[in-house]
């Protein structure tokens, strides 16, 4: 979780280039401090793999879940269409019944009609 580097070799280098023994370990010893904070920083927002896998599972759970209860819905939703497509189908049914019972009368009323017509013309005629 930490980071490592040779501290030594830095206040060797600061040294070489100007500070003093006191100030070279001031610097790294505040860099080291802001090193630390920010790795800590990050490392609080990763996960670790055996987080990660229970965080899948738990995801591919309720993934399952769903799909089950997609297929619940599609199959109450076919039976609705169903019961309802068998609905339609009895008043269709019916509706035809209707119409060709009005056909038959009007039928019959024309055939009536049509020979109370003949035998009136045959009486005019006679």
């Amino acid at each position: 979780r930490k980071l490592f580097f040779d501290t030594h070799a830095l206040v060797c280098l600061l040294e070489e280039n100007g500070f003093t023994t006191q100030q070279s370990e001031v610097i790294v010893s505040a860099l080291v401090k802001i090193m630390n904070t920010n790795l800590d920083m990050i490392y609080k927002d990763m996960v670790t793999k055996v987080q990660q896998e229970i965080a899948l599972q738990q995801v591919m759970s309720h993934i399952g879940g769903v799909k089950k209860d997609m297929i619940i819905l599609e199959k109450s939703e076919f039976s609705a269409l169903r019961s309802e497509n068998e609905k339609i189908k009895l008043e269709l049914q019916q509706i035809k019944k209707q119409v060709m019972d009005e056909i038959t009368k009007v039928r019959a009323d024309n055939k009536l009609k049509l020979n109370l017509e003949k035998s009136r013309v045959k009486e005019l005629v006679s």
